[in-house]
């Protein structure tokens, strides 16, 4: 596309038409999937998007309607299709005035919005990853958006709210949409509804992003393009109790309550007996030895690299990405800890490093620790913590936990991942219902604590939500 003004004004008027009675249709496809999807999950009329099963041949011709104004707006993306409009204006013109809660009770209304979803949902298929020269007539909006996540055109601008969220209108303070890699194939919920979108909460809820790697796979078919080997490398690989310190005893609180014990981490292991330990060293005397000897055994470069929580520091993480740009890997996933010199705050944090080939540095993505660890005396007694001598029996991790985030990488074509760390895994908000939504192909979750065996609590938490996301398709 030579010139992006067309389409920046028309979505730019979005909902704003002074010269109109009624709001004009967006020209962008994820700002209508973020409205009406909105409008379907509030008044729950998602429950009604299931065909007649006595006329098949309606609903046949219904998603032949779908598939051909999605391609008629890839093929125009200056302005939507006739059918949408057509939609738009019959749903604001008849049921503009309807409450949110009378919307299930007028099925009319719900086909109407459910019409608008799914098109424009169809209409942004591919969004997220990359685009092929065979596809990119049928991906116009894929494409552009593409080179909006991937910082390389003049058009950067107009997705002014990525990477949190596909939008040019919509603010993600009302709502964000993200590429999609699984839709859900059991349950009855919007997420079932879209194969391409996700609709997802405010960011005052949690704050997602989209990063995509930009690994060329145009050489790679079937099973090939989804092949993905992880070097899990479990350091430190000692942990001694001593990195366990009160930083706050229990105290009483009025008769009847105590104000909570807490405990925070020293990462003791960062010191090496030969001094402080930096990021180079690390990838000289560790990692790229460890790398060599994964390309030995197995004949290709490892994709990724994982290390648990709390392993490194941010400023040791960054070094050693910096000393393993070269190597041939595509991301490093690491826990950090970090210390606000100004409020004295703790960060419990995940660190996404994402390295493109042919650019300089590596695009960090940041996510804090959603939910604090609770110590109780049986952990205490088994991992010997003898750091508090009074007769309590629970402490807390002493970390900030506001601010909560949660990134997404394209990987492959429909292959994404995230990150979860330790007792994140364990609790349903606020990160269960995006990784749900997204439908990543993997969730990495970064523990520290004890051998991650089946039995314990990691893999029972991990058997459900891997069940949830295989059961999507």
């Amino acid at each position: 596309m030579d010139s992006y003004a067309g389409l920046v004004s028309g979505t730019e008027g979005a909902g704003h038409d002074p010269g109109m009675q009624q709001p004009s249709c967006p020209n962008w496809p994820p700002d209508l999937f973020a409205i009406v999807g909105s409008l379907i999950e509030v008044s729950a009329c998602y429950t009604l998007a299931s065909p007649d099963r006595h006329d098949l041949a309606s609903h046949s011709n219904y998603l032949d309607s779908v598939f051909a104004a999605a391609r008629a707006w890839n093929a125009d993306p200056f302005r939507p299709p006739t059918a949408v409009k057509v939609h738009w204006e019959a749903l604001l013109t008849h049921y503009g005035d309807l409450p949110l809660s009378s919307i299930c009770a007028h099925p009319e209304a719900a086909k109407q919005l459910l019409a608008l979803f799914a098109i424009a949902d169809e209409a942004s298929i591919g969004m997220g990853w990359d685009v092929t020269e065979m596809n990119a007539n049928d991906h116009t909006f894929a494409a552009l958006a593409m080179s909006c996540i991937a910082e390389k055109s003049e058009a950067a601008t107009f997705m002014r709210y990525l990477p949190t969220s596909l939008c040019c209108v919509v603010p993600p303070d009302l709502a964000i949409v993200l590429p999609k890699s699984i839709t859900a194939s059991v349950g009855c919920t919007i997420r079932s509804l879209s194969h391409h979108l996700a609709l997802l909460p405010p960011r005052s809820i949690i704050d997602p992003s989209w990063t995509s790697s930009g690994i060329d796979t145009s050489g790679l078919v079937g099973a090939a393009s989804y092949d993905m080997s992880l070097l899990l490398v479990p350091f430190p690989y000692k942990l001694h109790a001593k990195s366990f310190e009160l930083s706050s005893a229990r105290d009483t609180f009025g008769n009847a309550y105590n104000i909570p014990a807490y405990f925070k981490l020293v990462q003791h292991w960062l010191q090496g007996t030969e001094g402080p330990i930096t990021g180079d060293r690390m990838a000289k005397e560790l990692f790229l030895p460890l790398i060599r000897e994964a390309q030995a055994q197995s004949g290709k470069t490892p994709n990724g690299i994982v290390l648990p929580e709390c392993a490194l520091s941010t400023q040791i993480a960054k070094e050693l990405v910096e000393s393993l740009a070269d190597s041939g890997i595509e991301f490093l996933i690491t826990g950090v800890l970090d210390i606000d010199p100004d409020t004295g705050k703790t960060y419990n944090r995940a660190q996404t490093f994402v390295i493109r080939a042919g650019e300089a540095g590596a695009v960090v993505r940041q996510q804090n620790k959603h939910h604090r660890w609770r110590l109780d005396q049986g952990q205490v007694d088994r991992y010997a913590l003898n750091f508090d001598y009074s007769a309590n029996t629970q402490w807390w991790e002493d970390i900030d936990v506001s601010n909560r985030q949660l990134p997404f990488v394209g990987l492959r074509q429909d292959m994404s991942i995230t990150t979860l760390i330790c007792e994140d895994l364990a609790r349903a908000d606020p990160a269960m219902n995006v990784i749900r939504a997204v439908g990543p192909n993997l969730v990495i979750a970064l523990l520290m604590d004890g051998p991650q065996l089946a039995a314990r609590w990691p893999g029972r938490y991990a058997t459900v939500l891997a069940e949830d996301l295989a059961a999507q398709s």
